[in-house]
């Protein structure tokens, strides 16, 4: 861990030398552990000791903004409970507040943010809570007060999340002050991720070349052709994070891979036309539906039922986004390019994305889930801001759950929605036992198989061949919202099944 003198030292040299204080940044790498919430709390008090009293020494803090895209402050929400009977719970209220909101940014779903969040209330002596926690917004009261609605949206920071699970668990179990929470909570806040923007785009161009051969079982040939068009893709991301075009990421990166994929396909490296949904597919992995298909099913289980439709809806317009915007980038360099398997027709027919993949046309799945699901985890960990420290536990859930998973699609025992729910129900074990061990989210664990396995893949070729069944009559389609909503139910099932056991326990 950096000292402040070594972090001023590192402040001089920014300011004198910016061009390198930029690539340093880019390249950095955080190697140490994570510091415990006990420790991160010892350090708080001891801080708050050296003041006169907790509210003087969050003085300068009570008119900033809440943060996530909240502008109301501390101080209007103490105000908010002035001369009233919970005048004493305020900093409880701003701490349960920000907690609810961190735990959906940093990538905790509804249901188990709120179960935690009731843990901690009870905890801090806050009456008769009232929650609604969605995936946009949230809203909260507690007895008599005021109604507090707070924006969020949900991502996955899993090293972040680690430390607000665990001074969610640390406040939930012990007396806690309230002031020396909101002082840890506002140094995870605002601490900078373990990795610098360069080191994290290169490891999320390895996971997306990596599952042309990990994920969809293509060739080396496939790989190398991922590995080009995915860069485009990522650049367009960073494009749109930068210029405020987050409402607009998605179709852009469509366009764009839709724009690019032809051109190696036909010019760099040449394979088959059924290789090339794997070549997008890669390129795009990390928009393809994944969690919400999970969450969406699960929390409508668990009675959010506005909640997960609204999940579920959301994959489903994903998938026709990505459809639509692949089929019209690709009319740039894409044209007449299916000629050959359109007898020499030209125009709109020979002008669709290809959708009909190849099945296991490269290595063996022992070799692709005993060996190459190493590095794509790795990777794939990396890609979710997880520390080094921090990555054999994941492993430890991902990598056998995988393995298991594709065992049991190979003996073909089980009906294929079947086989998804125990893959889910082995990899949730896993987890709450990791869970129970040492606090790691269940949802950390269980993400990167999801990713992995990308459920959504098969739904977006669907809707591609929705939208080639207007100049191809005998084109054949699946029904792409009722595979979408199954699939998702039978991950759901499998992990409600093993969270009901381990929470019963």
């Amino acid at each position: 861990m950096s000292t402040p003198r070594v972090e001023q030292m590192r402040s001089d040299s920014a300011r004198k030398h910016p061009a390198w204080a930029a690539v340093r940044e880019a390249f950095r790498v955080d190697w140490g552990p994570r510091t415990s919430v006990e420790k991160l709390l010892e350090d708080a008090g001891r801080a708050l000791d050296e003041e006169q009293g907790a509210l003087r020494r969050r003085e300068p803090r009570l008119d900033q903004a809440l943060g996530f895209g909240n502008t109301v402050t501390e101080r209007e929400i103490l105000q908010m409970y002035a001369s009233t009977a919970y005048q004493e719970k305020g900093l409880c209220v701003i701490l349960v507040l920000k907690l609810a909101v961190a735990m959906l940014e940093y990538g905790q779903n509804t249901v188990d943010a709120e179960l935690m969040l009731l843990k901690v209330i009870h905890s801090l002596g806050l009456p008769h809570p009232h929650l609604n926690l969605g995936a946009r917004s949230l809203q909260m009261s507690f007895g008599g007060g005021p109604v507090h609605l707070m924006n969020c949206k949900m991502d996955l920071l899993a090293d972040k999340l680690l430390d607000i699970s665990a001074l969610c668990r640390h406040i939930a179990e012990n007396k806690v002050d309230p002031a020396d929470a909101l002082c840890v909570l506002d140094g995870i806040i605002q601490r900078p991720l373990p990795f610098g923007w360069l080191v994290h785009f290169f490891n999320l161009e390895c996971v997306c070349s990596w599952a042309a051969l990990a994920a969809f079982f293509g060739t080396w040939q496939d790989m190398a052709a991922a590995a080009m068009i995915t860069p485009f893709a990522l650049l367009t991301r960073q494009f749109c994070m930068r210029k405020g075009l987050a409402n607009l990421e998605l179709l852009l990166c469509s366009l764009v891979v839709g724009i690019v994929t032809p051109l190696v396909w036909r010019y760099i490296v040449e394979v088959p036309l059924c290789h090339v949904p794997i070549l997008w597919g890669s390129a795009l992995l990390i928009y393809l539906p994944g969690c919400e298909l999970i969450y969406g099913a699960y929390e409508i289980k668990y009675g959010s039922v506005i909640n997960g439709a609204a999940q579920l809806m959301a994959a489903l317009v994903r998938c026709m986004i990505m459809g639509v915007g692949l089929t019209i980038g690709w009319q740039v360099f894409g044209r007449d390019a299916a000629m050959a398997a359109t007898d020499g027709k030209r125009g709109a027919i020979a002008s669709m994305v290809p959708a009909d993949a190849c099945s296991f046309t490269g290595p063996s799945w022992q070799f692709v889930f005993g060996v190459l699901n190493f590095p794509m985890l790795f990777h794939c960990f990396l890609s979710l801001n997880m520390r080094l420290a921090d990555l054999i536990n994941g492993f430890c859930v991902a990598y056998p759950s995988l393995f298991a998973f594709m065992a049991l699609v190979q003996m073909g025992t089980f009906p294929d929605y079947v086989t998804d729910a125990i893959g889910m129900f082995i990899a949730a074990n896993l987890g709450s036992a990791l869970e129970r061990w040492n606090g790691t989210p269940i949802c950390i664990s269980i993400v990167p198989m999801v990713i992995i396995l990308a459920p959504g893949w098969p739904s977006v070729r669907s809707v591609l061949g929705s939208m080639q069944k207007s100049v191809i009559p005998d084109e054949k389609v699946t029904d792409f919202w009722t595979d979408l909503a199954l699939q998702g139910a039978a991950y759901a099932v499998g992990l409600s099944l093993a969270l009901g056991m381990w929470r019963a326990w």
